[in-house]
């Protein structure tokens, strides 16, 4: 590959790594907001583990990026923020909120699955294994995640079921 092209690539692989940065900060705020939302201990204790995981991934990342001679992407982690705060108001004024936390936990966690996938490939086009390795571990990790949520579908259910049963249709509080 010619050396422009190289750059290119290497350039793209940044952008990337940024990009998966600012989805990792975003999952942490968004499972700040569910977890707030969720009484039931072992759902809770499952959304802080995948909380934790996010948190190692986000510390990792910046690590790269430092690397990379990014920094911290600080105009993507701004628009995370904002993704992230309207996602928690809708949080806290929806129905059926165990549910729905369950599902948005299941495909945040696909996401990051599906954003590893590709990084990891981009990586290894780009000849950087460091990254490619850092994004094999965050996808065993990220995949773990998901499986640990669909793991509790039957209690996501129940405590909807519960709520329903209780008269408990809207969530009146906000607990962020």
């Amino acid at each position: 590959m010619d050396p422009t092209a190289q750059d290119k690539l290497r350039d793209k692989l940044a952008d990337y790594v940024e990009d998966a940065h600012a989805l990792e900060s975003s999952v942490v705020d968004n499972l700040d907001t569910m977890i707030g939302t969720i009484d039931d201990p072992k759902l809770k204790e499952v959304l802080q583990r995948n909380r934790q995981v996010s948190r190692q991934h986000v510390e990792r990342l910046k690590q790269r990026l430092e690397h990379l001679d990014r920094g911290t992407p600080v105009r993507k982690r701004i628009e995370g923020m904002a993704l992230s705060l309207m996602k928690g108001v809708s949080d806290v004024l929806r129905t059926d909120a165990s549910g729905k936390v369950g599902r948005d936990a299941y495909l945040l966690a696909h996401t990051q699955v599906a954003a590893y996938e590709l990084l990891g490939r981009l990586a290894e086009a780009a000849g950087d294994t460091q990254t490619a390795e850092l994004a094999r571990e965050h996808l065993a990790e990220d995949k773990s995640c998901a499986d640990e949520v669909a793991a509790q579908w039957d209690g996501f259910f129940e405590v909807t079921l519960a709520g329903w049963r209780d008269g408990a249709t809207e969530k009146t509080t906000a607990t962020v």
